[in-house]
């Protein structure tokens, strides 16, 4: 009997911590807000790069696939970044389910992602190779965002609370100024296939001014 009044008692505090995080920390939305600033025209240079290459060694088929797939995730990229600025100005009520639609929102955007690879049909190894790579990139830094975006629970459901109280062991992500350079690392890395070499050349992303580093209140330690 005791255990179990200890367990719900353990329980309620880990959900009231949890939505005091929610309500109360700002420190993740600087970091979130640049990072996805830098992820939006990097998924937009994908589709770039692809309509560069149709016809080459890139098929229409795939090219409308990836062309899809970069729209829709660029969209689910925007609503995020709509989001966060809506959370940021929002009262403590609000912001539960405004951080249930982001967490929605970059689910989506994981899932686009990740449901590319699979389904292209690219002969050139050397476009295969770099196209996996810069989706590759670009996913990771999504999915890593979850490590710094509060966990809400509208259902408050035993499952969430008992995710909630475990350490947090997802990989943080990269800084945006550390994406970038990452991103255009990938991009740009010599492939010894001449069209490709020349197509991602000029499809390098850029650090905004305001992308510097900021204090993370120990969340990407």
């Amino acid at each position: 009997m005791k255990k179990a009044v200890i367990g719900r008692a353990l329980a309620a505090g880990i959900l009231c911590g949890t939505m005091m995080w929610t309500a109360c920390s700002t420190a993740w939305i600087s970091e979130a807000e640049q990072i996805v600033a830098a992820l939006i025209p990097a998924t937009a240079n994908l589709e770039t790069l692809v309509a560069t290459l149709q016809g080459k060694s890139i098929s229409a088929g795939d090219l409308q696939t990836i062309q899809s797939a970069g729209a829709q995730a660029g969209t689910e990229l925007q609503l995020m970044q709509s989001l966060i600025t809506q959370y940021q100005k929002a009262d403590a009520t609000a912001q539960p389910e405004l951080l249930s639609q982001i967490q929605t929102a970059m689910s989506a955007v994981q899932s686009t992602l990740d449901s590319l690879p699979p389904v292209l049909n690219i002969k050139d190894a050397a476009t295969q190779a770099k196209i996996s790579a810069v989706i590759g990139i670009v996913l990771s830094e999504v999915q890593s965002v979850a490590a710094i975006v509060p966990l809400v629970s509208a259902s408050t459901s035993p499952e969430m609370m008992a995710t909630a109280g475990k350490p947090m062991r997802k990989r943080p992500p990269l800084t945006a100024g550390e994406f970038v350079t990452s991103y255009n690392a990938t991009m740009t890395a010599k492939t010894g296939n001449a069209e490709l070499d020349h197509a991602t050349t000029g499809l390098r992303i850029h650090v905004h001014k305001k992308f510097t580093s900021w204090a993370s209140a120990g969340l990407l330690k």
